[in-house]
């Protein structure tokens, strides 16, 4: 990220009254999970969090945001465009990037809204899988107004598995507005 958002993300958080959680992943590729994403703030909030470990964490986004002339702002952001004209999809597209990279770290919001949503998408665990890295949990409490790194989940089980394990963590993280957060509903 660019340094004058950094400096401005900063200001805003420690202005808020906020902290980083000292846990720092020791890995160099990594899905990132944020869950709980109910707000805007979550970006800037997690953005200050990766850069408080100088990690350069990416995001995901659609390749036609990523254009003139709002481009640049958006790749110093961290935004990792994905071509929707490709044959590979989503999750191949991310693979193929992790398996191309000595260090990379993608954040993704499992519930891709911040409105309530009880359908989540998967492809954070198809992702971790296919590209043989791990789960951080990531997370922004806003009751208690600190945000970081929780535990790190190699997927070993089935992506049901995964989930329970990932809201033994996230039952104790409050959104900031915890009744847009919902739980998924399995089929």
């Amino acid at each position: 990220m660019t340094s004058i958002f950094r400096f401005i993300f900063k200001i805003i958080f420690r202005l808020k009254g906020w902290k980083v959680h000292p846990n720092k992943p020791d890995v160099k590729k990594a899905v990132i999970i944020v869950l709980g994403h109910t707000s805007n703030w979550d970006f800037i909030n997690g953005s200050v969090v990766g850069d408080f470990f100088n990690m350069d964490i990416k995001f995901t986004i659609k390749q036609s945001w990523v254009r003139f002339p709002i481009k640049n702002a958006m790749l110093n952001m961290g935004a990792f465009p994905i071509r929707r004209d490709l044959k590979e999809n989503f999750v191949s597209q991310v693979v193929k990037k992790f398996q191309e990279s000595k260090s990379f770290y993608l954040s993704i919001t499992p519930e891709a809204t911040r409105k309530p949503n009880d359908k989540w998408k998967s492809g954070f665990y198809h992702i971790a899988k296919g590209a043989n890295v791990p789960l951080i949990l990531g997370f922004i409490d806003y009751k208690k107004k600190v945000a970081g790194f929780g535990p790190c989940i190699e997927i070993t089980g089935s992506y049901e598995e995964t989930l329970e394990e990932m809201m033994k963590f996230y039952k104790t993280i409050s959104p900031r507005f915890p009744e847009k957060f919902l739980m998924p509903k399995h089929s």
